[in-house]
């Protein structure tokens, strides 16, 4: 089956919300989660410490009150992409990384339906290992701003004013979503 017809097929899953946690509270959980398990490719990943931080000050969806659900989420994403690490000018070099690996899955959480992209850095193997696969970031987006041909919020700028900013807008899914066709 193809990547886009796997993706609108992909269940919903269910979860709830719970209360907001502190940093603190997530790392504590993420040490109680095991190696997270892919039912599609089997890979296996690890939750660094490290980027706990990063995920934690993601900007948007507020991912402390479902963090427990993180291994449901991932165990049952699907792979959407996968790209080698690529030196850009003005950023760090990461010559440890092999790829990063795009996996993509949604929920409803009750109040309404989200993707969300678990993105995953590979390290290159040392001889005769493979190499680790570590949650490098998650990025969450209401699923209902893809169905936009126009995408409004690509370039909308935001006023620091504004009581309500506009949602999060995963431009590298959106990227996908459209290259796969499963957004008009």
């Amino acid at each position: 089956m193809q990547v886009n017809k796997k993706i609108i097929n992909l269940d919903i899953q269910k979860i709830t919300i719970g209360r907001a946690k502190s940093k603190k509270e997530i790392e504590i959980i993420a040490q109680s989660f095991k190696q997270l398990q892919n039912i599609y490719d089997n890979r296996v990943a690890e939750i660094p410490l490290n980027t706990i931080g990063k995920i934690y000050g993601h900007k948007g969806y507020d991912i402390s009150q479902i963090f427990e659900y993180i291994p449901i989420l991932f165990e049952k994403a699907l792979l959407g992409w996968s790209e080698p690490e690529l030196q850009q000018e003005g950023k760090k070099a990461h010559p440890n990384i092999k790829e990063y690996h795009h996996y993509i899955n949604k929920f409803d959480d009750g109040a309404g339906e989200y993707y969300i992209r678990f993105i995953l850095h590979e390290e290159k193997a040392k001889p005769k290992k493979i190499g680790k696969n570590y949650l490098h970031s998650i990025a969450i987006s209401e699923m209902a701003i893809y169905g936009k041909s126009d995408h409004p919020n690509r370039i909308r700028v935001i006023d620091p004013c504004e009581v309500n900013p506009p949602l999060f807008y995963d431009l590298r899914l959106a990227d996908f979503l459209l290259s796969v066709k499963v957004v008009e």
